[in-house]
């Protein structure tokens, strides 16, 4: 038996119809039957689980019209539109029996159960050939909502800064060589440092709900960079003039003008397969560049916050210590290399998810096709 596997599927409902969008793009060998008490869909698309055979089986709630149901592909999604036999009636739930399917979410846009004027009832219930106009109205006519929006420009705002970052540490070693490398912290420093304190927002955002992902892997990332950017360069003049602040500067930014851009599109759903590829590949050589200078500036900091006592508590009138920093430093570094290990393994195993099934899918169709 061939696998399949079940997409997303967000539905709502007016007095009217009852919605379904289903989250699936590229979509191709689609079939659709429609009947009176059931929708099914099969296809092959891009979906939660990358290119594959998606299903879905669906015994409805109460009976549709069939005559006047229908479906539409677009490039973001499959948009169906199932019209309901009694006008006014609410359903409690999609479905004929009381279960909880995982792919099922409620499209909160998409419920419309108060009463409407007569001019809207008019347009909503006219002929099918105003369907892209009534029925894609959320996505083809207002595309742009607040969350989407927010996190386009915010993914925007950061890579322009990394961009400018990094143009700019180019410029200088272009114009002044090997000596551009000991003045990247006064060149680019207050840019790096602006765009890494907004970047405590990718703790936020996944708590507050606005994004999908964990907030486990921004914090880890946020506070690492944050604690070598504020505690250690800022804090010793002797590190910012060091050579290794710059191509720290340069993996950073290098990291990011692949990331944001990714993270920019993805928002949208658009899919860039170049970028797709990029951002699930360089990670490869610059991840462990990046780990690799972090804890070099690690290592250096540890002798001159030992002359400085910086950061170190003293206990009152005693020559002992309540925390001292440079140790703190020491067990930091064993901290680095495990972060560094967990963050290549999940990027490892997301390269997997994003570019691996592709992969699998062109090479199982060329051996079909042969």
């Amino acid at each position: 038996m061939a696998e399949f596997y079940s997409p997303f599927v967000y539905w709502g409902q007016t007095k009217e119809y009852v919605s379904l969008r289903v989250d699936l793009r590229v979509v191709t060998d689609e079939i659709v039957n429609i009947t009176e008490d059931k929708f099914k869909f099969e296809a092959v698309a891009v979906g939660v689980k990358g290119k594959n055979k998606y299903v879905i089986d669906i015994d409805l709630y109460l009976p549709i019209d069939t005559k006047k149901s229908k479906y539409k592909v677009t490039e973001k999604a499959v948009e169906v539109q199932l019209w309901k036999n009694g006008v006014g009636e609410i359903w409690p739930r999609l479905t004929e029996k009381t279960i909880k399917l995982h792919w099922l979410k409620i499209d909160f846009d998409k419920f419309h159960l108060e009463d409407d004027s007569e001019d809207e009832r008019n347009n909503e219930t006219g002929v099918m050939e105003d369907f892209d106009k009534n029925f894609l109205y959320d996505k083809d006519k207002h595309p742009m909502n607040f969350k989407l929006t927010y996190t386009f420009l915010y993914n925007l705002f950061q890579f322009l800064g990394f961009f400018y970052i990094f143009i700019r540490l180019q410029y200088k070693f272009i114009q002044n060589g090997e000596d551009a490398k000991t003045t990247a912290f006064e060149d680019v420093g207050n840019q790096v440092m602006l765009c890494q304190m907004v970047a405590i927002l990718e703790v936020v955002h996944p708590m507050i709900g606005l994004v999908k992902t964990g907030w486990v892997a921004p914090f880890a990332q946020v506070f690492g960079r944050n604690l070598i950017l504020f505690l250690l360069v800022l804090q010793e003049p002797l590190i910012q003039i060091a050579p290794v602040v710059w191509y720290l500067f340069v993996v950073w930014s290098f990291i990011e003008l692949v990331r944001y851009p990714y993270y920019m599109f993805s928002s949208s759903n658009i899919e860039i397969n170049l970028l797709t590829w990029l951002r699930y590949t360089l990670w490869i050589p610059l991840y462990p560049l990046g780990f690799l200078m972090e804890g070099t500036v690690v290592i250096m900091s540890i002798p001159l916050f030992e002359q400085s006592n910086k950061f170190s508590i003293m206990y009152p009138g005693s020559d002992r210590y309540i925390l001292y920093f440079p140790w703190f430093l020491h067990a930091y570094l064993v901290l680095l290399a495990l972060a560094a290990y967990k963050m290549m393994n999940y990027m490892y195993i997301q390269r997997k998810k994003k570019l691996g099934v592709g992969y699998k899918s062109k090479t199982s169709e060329k051996k079909k096709s042969a």
